[in-house]
């Protein structure tokens, strides 16, 4: 945290953490998405069955999304990595 010239990347540390923590909470949302489906039962079948459907596949489409942002994200250091490597051979 100290390294004042940044040769050091800690995003690429730090990423793991972050990947786990957007998992708990798009997990979360998607239960507190099945409960509102199964409230939505009672009084509207068919809002209450779009719901639990739609469920699986916002997870999936969150999950998806997430981890390809920071695939980018870890993609783009990995680059600044090689090309550090690549200058200091030369």
């Amino acid at each position: 945290m100290l390294d004042t010239n940044f040769d050091h990347m800690v995003t690429v540390k730090m990423i793991k953490l972050v990947y786990r923590l957007e998992l708990m909470v798009i997990t979360l949302l998607a239960i507190v998405m099945a409960w509102y489906g199964l409230a939505f039962l009672e009084w509207n079948t068919t809002l209450g069955v779009m719901t639990l459907i739609a469920t699986p596949i916002v997870w999936l489409f969150l999950v998806l999304t997430s981890r390809m942002a920071l695939e980018f994200l870890v993609n783009q250091f990995k680059i600044s990595e090689y090309l550090r490597a690549i200058k200091d051979r030369i």
